[in-house]
């Protein structure tokens, strides 16, 4: 009976810490596109989350910006990054008509959460949480996407609003695969002694064949 306890225990504690986050749909993969009429619902694309926007499109962005899209393999840009739909953010590039956008939902940041790390491009995106500014080191880099880290530390356990912001005229960015891990922020130090590593290593390699 005691083994009986412990097992369900075991079973059940995962499942209320997921519930207990309250985040969903963090890598945008939940995203369904049905066509109604000439326009998409944001509950489709972006099930979960705020959408402050303008306009809100699949594929296919405004071209005068101001414009949110949930992005696959046949939209611009044409990289996927992790999995099938990340989010790109597009300021607004007409004078006098800009205006901030932005991605948000509210939950509870997990107990024993370290740091937050989120895929993509950050093009001038600011993240808050509860109304404190995140700061964000490049941890990471690929050809399509960079890899950013914040320390979450001081808000694990505590319930806010999670927000991705881009003023107008800041470009573009893209946002993919957020994360809340139990692991902290890797030092700048490592950084710079992995980067080092790398070149060390390029270096041998182009020596062996001179």
């Amino acid at each position: 009976m005691k083994k009986s306890l412990i097992c369900l225990f075991v079973a059940i504690c995962p499942m209320f810490f997921g519930h207990s986050q309250g985040f969903v749909n963090l890598d945008f993969e939940d995203a369904t596109i049905v066509l109604n009429g000439y326009y998409y619902n944001v509950a489709d694309l972006f099930p979960g989350w705020t959408v402050t926007a303008p306009y809100i499109t699949y594929d296919s962005p405004s071209l005068s910006g101001n414009s949110i899209s949930i992005m696959d393999a046949n939209g611009y840009p044409p990289h996927p990054i992790q999995g099938v739909y990340f989010a790109f953010l597009a300021s607004g590039n007409t004078p006098g008509t800009g205006v901030t956008i932005s991605l948000s939902q509210n939950g509870t940041i997990p107990l024993g959460t370290e740091s937050m790390t989120f895929w993509g491009n950050l093009g001038g995106l600011q993240i808050t949480f509860a109304g404190n500014s995140l700061a964000f080191t490049e941890t990471g880099s690929t050809a399509n996407y960079n890899i950013y880290a914040a320390d979450v530390s001081a808000f694990a356990g505590q319930s806010g609003q999670l927000l991705f912001s881009l003023p107008a005229y800041l470009s573009s960015a893209t946002l993919d695969n957020i994360l809340f891990s139990s692991s902290p922020v890797p030092e700048p130090s490592v950084f710079a002694l992995t980067a080092l590593g790398g070149l060390l290593f390029g270096f041998r390699r182009h020596r062996k064949f001179f």
